[in-house]
């Protein structure tokens, strides 16, 4: 009778474990599609069987085992990490190439064409009023192209700067995410699997915003560092970075752009830390494309230096002579004016010069030929005889420009599309691995179903058996 009623027991504790594992399946199936969830499944244990001893065997529940493989997430945030700073540096790149066209028949490259259109077209006819009403027109349009085109970067600028504060909000956001899963798991002796699953999509998307690193600690919470040791989660403390826009005290170019900085919880400057992810693929368009192009605190950038030249060499050639060959003439005035007060605002400023009219150009060259300076201008076409910027022509130093931008966004959008490959390559591995497959649950909850109507069908008999045994006794 007491073996009866021990095997009575054990079927039932068996429909309370089938039970259980019934329900782990259909939590899994709820979840196929939640960012982070890794399958779970029933540690089950055999109990010890030994009818003479009085154990009548059966199975019991020992807690959940995850499917979570820590090695493929981290490959994963790894992967995701790349791409996230490719994807970044290609949209930004892809942005300021748009202001620049690779043919040249648009924006500044025609524009100087044009200037040194009406340059050769003035030393024809030297002395002709049109012909210098033309040579200032085309200035002006050259002026306001570039200042247009410093405007439309200074612009992009401070898109990539607010993108920049954005991303480091969002890094905050999911920082605290982990923190208030470390406060939870240090107050819980096991994990849930939805926090669980919570924990690795902030994990995932913090990987793609910044490059960092997540350790498991033996408590079961997870500390997360930048890849520079610069702390972002310990335990139940969270350290919240910050994003400024900032010309540093005493620098060379006071009024140049504003460099993007990232600081830590303490206020230091840990821009240097940040290489991966979104938010380090936005501070090396900002910081390093965009300020060769515009300048920064330490250099005047490609557009100025083009611009202070091109204005200083004309400006200098038509200085150097006169407005006509006669005797007495005056000297011809500079054509170009621009603010020299910092290296950084010469292509902002470039303007035509407020003073001059067209009788104060000055055709006449040093030696007295009466078209020679006006030759010299238009030779700026396609020689460096008499200026030029690193022994290259004018058009042709633009041309780099243009070129520069256009191969950092060819080389991002490479690497991004290669990357993207190899996350998605990343992701699947891992999934396989530790994902939830409606084949596979449906398989299992067919087992556990079997399994748990043949251990109600015991349960009857033996409720049966043992009724009757009652029934027997005197």
């Amino acid at each position: 009778m007491s073996n009866l009623l021990a095997i009575l027991g054990s079927s039932g504790d068996a429909l309370g474990v089938f039970q259980q594992s019934l329900n782990v399946v259909q939590n899994n199936i709820n979840n196929a599609n939640t960012p982070g969830f890794a399958s779970q499944s029933v540690n089950l244990v055999a109990q010890p069987f030994d009818l003479a001893g009085g154990l009548a065997g059966g199975v019991a529940a020992r807690g959940l085992l995850s499917a979570r493989d820590e090695y493929a997430e981290e490959e994963v945030r790894r992967q995701v990490q790349l791409l996230g700073q490719y994807e970044t540096q290609a949209q930004g790149t892809s942005s300021l190439s748009n202001y620049f066209d690779p043919t040249g028949n648009s924006g500044v490259p025609a524009e100087l064409n044009q200037l040194f259109q009406s340059f050769s077209s003035w030393s024809l006819t030297p002395s002709s009023t049109s012909a210098r009403q033309a040579v200032l027109d085309s200035a002006s349009k050259l002026a306001a192209g570039v200042n247009s085109l410093a405007a439309s970067l200074s612009q992009t600028g401070q898109d990539l700067q607010g993108q920049i504060s954005t991303t480091v909000q969002r890094v905050n956001q999911l920082t605290s995410t982990i923190q208030q899963y470390n406060a939870q798991r240090l107050r819980s002796t096991s994990p849930d699997p939805n926090q669980d699953a919570n924990l690795h999509s902030a994990l995932e998307q913090l990987s793609q915003l910044v490059d960092m690193s997540a350790v498991t600690q033996a408590d079961g919470t997870v500390s997360v560092v930048l890849s520079g040791g610069s702390p972002l989660v310990v335990g139940a403390n969270q350290f919240n970075l910050s994003a400024e826009a900032v010309v540093p005290k005493g620098a060379a170019n006071s009024q140049s752009t504003p460099s993007s900085r990232i600081l830590d919880a303490q206020g230091n400057d840990i821009t240097a830390q940040i290489t991966g992810g979104n938010l380090g693929g936005l501070l090396d368009v900002h910081n390093r494309v965009l300020a060769s192009l515009l300048g920064d605190a330490t250099q005047a950038g490609s557009l100025n230096t083009f611009a202070k030249s091109f204005a200083d060499t004309v400006n200098g050639i038509l200085q150097s002579g006169t407005v006509s060959p006669t005797a007495g003439s005056p000297n011809g005035l500079p054509l170009f004016s621009y603010d020299n007060s910092d290296p950084t605002v010469a292509a902002a400023s470039l303007a035509v010069n407020a003073k001059i009219t067209p009788d104060m150009l000055a055709p006449v060259d040093s030696s007295g030929n009466a078209n020679g300076n006006a030759l010299q201008l238009a030779s700026l076409a396609n020689s460096t005889a008499f200026g030029g910027i690193n022994g290259q022509t004018y058009s042709n130093f633009f041309a780099g420009m243009t070129s520069y931008i256009g191969n950092e966004n060819a080389t991002a959008t490479g690497n991004q599309q290669a990357q993207q490959q190899v996350a998605d390559q990343a992701k699947a591995l891992r999934d396989q691995i530790s994902g939830v497959s409606l084949d596979q649950q449906a398989i299992v909850m067919t087992q556990f179903q079997n399994s748990y109507n043949a251990a109600a069908k015991l349960v009857t008999v033996l409720d049966t058996l043992t009724q009757t045994t009652i029934d027997m006794l005197p």
